[in-house]
């Protein structure tokens, strides 16, 4: 049985080898190939990938010359005899004065000592499962043939059904519920991006009871929950308009992750103020890193324990920023 399966895979590659010159060009050469009773693998020569149409007509030829039944024979001749009668040899290959010619009725002729069937009909079936490049220059497809290609067509089917199953649809149905999930998904991330949004803005309010005057510069330094980087800019950019001239410092603890922002004024700038360098000492208290420019920095940090006492520093670093 392993015998025949590996036949059915050898024959197949000289089928494989005639479609992608066929389908490619003439250009195609063997680079190397591996048979085995459960695969084949072709190494060929070609300048990029192929393309799921080109993938689709190599394969289908393949099928059509199996279903032609073609009668596969060996003859052995004298090498220029062979080279004449149109026999693909492999390039640089050493061969002796006579020589082995397996022929697919008109379809394929190559130089080769190996064991085929002896009618391409016996293959039953050819898919390729994959095409991918190994080297400049060289792509290899691996593929299945026989009873490989309907044991390949179960699995795929036990994985569609399983899909269908975790979706709660039909097989037939599982694109259009992956769809539907897609645009439910979407909409929920809208919807939860507005609401964190309007969480922010309910906490504009207590937070702009917490500006402190640092040698005449306004800061406003404050822990605010579960607002993510994004969330935390637009915050930032609002507190900034709301107060006018003066540095923001916010920390938002995420998921056992502390989030930092430092916006400085032009004005703050001025007087000293430096968001990149104010954001490092910040940063530093929470076990975290980061920098940026002197109106706008972020950074992030580990210890969310410790957001509070980060916070609280920010004033101590900024008087010292100022003239």
């Amino acid at each position: 049985q392993a015998r025949r399966d590996t036949e059915k895979n050898h024959s197949a590659t000289h089928l494989l080898q005639k479609a992608l010159k066929t389908v490619l060009g003439s250009h195609v050469e063997q680079k190397g190939s591996l048979v085995t009773p459960d695969r084949l693998r072709f190494d060929f020569a070609h300048f990029q990938a192929m393309t799921p149409e080109e993938i689709a007509e190599t394969e289908a030829l393949v099928n059509k010359e199996i279903q032609a039944a073609l009668p596969v024979e060996t003859n052995v001749m004298d090498i220029e005899e062979a080279k004449k009668s149109g026999a693909m040899a492999l390039f640089g290959e050493k061969y002796d004065q006579k020589v082995r010619v397996v022929s697919m009725g008109d379809f394929s002729k190559e130089l080769c000592g190996g064991t085929h069937v002896k009618n391409t009909s016996s293959i039953m079936l050819f898919k390729i499962v994959s095409e991918a490049g190994i080297a400049a220059g060289v792509r290899r497809i691996e593929a299945l043939t026989g009873n490989g290609v309907i044991e390949y067509y179960k699995k795929q089917e036990a994985m569609l059904h399983e899909a269908a199953k975790a979706l709660k649809a039909q097989p037939a149905e599982v694109a259009e519920k992956i769809t539907h999930l897609q645009a439910e998904v979407k909409s929920l991330q809208s919807e939860n991006e507005s609401l964190k949004s309007k969480l922010a803005q309910g906490s504009l309010g207590d937070i702009m009871n917490q500006i402190v005057d640092v040698k005449g510069v306004k800061l406003l330094a404050a822990k605010v929950e579960g607002v993510d980087m994004n969330g935390l800019r637009d915050l930032g950019d609002q507190l900034k308009e709301k107060i006018g001239e003066g540095v923001v410092v916010l920390a938002a603890v995420n998921g056992g992750k502390v989030n930092l922002l430092a916006m400085a004024t032009d004005a703050a700038q001025k007087a000293g103020a430096h968001a990149g360098n104010l954001i490092k000492g910040v940063a530093a208290i929470v076990g975290g890193g980061g920098g940026g420019r002197p109106n706008m920095a972020q950074a992030g940090g580990k210890n969310p324990e410790k957001a509070d006492e980060a916070v609280k520093a920010a004033a101590g670093i900024l008087e010292q920023q100022i003239h």
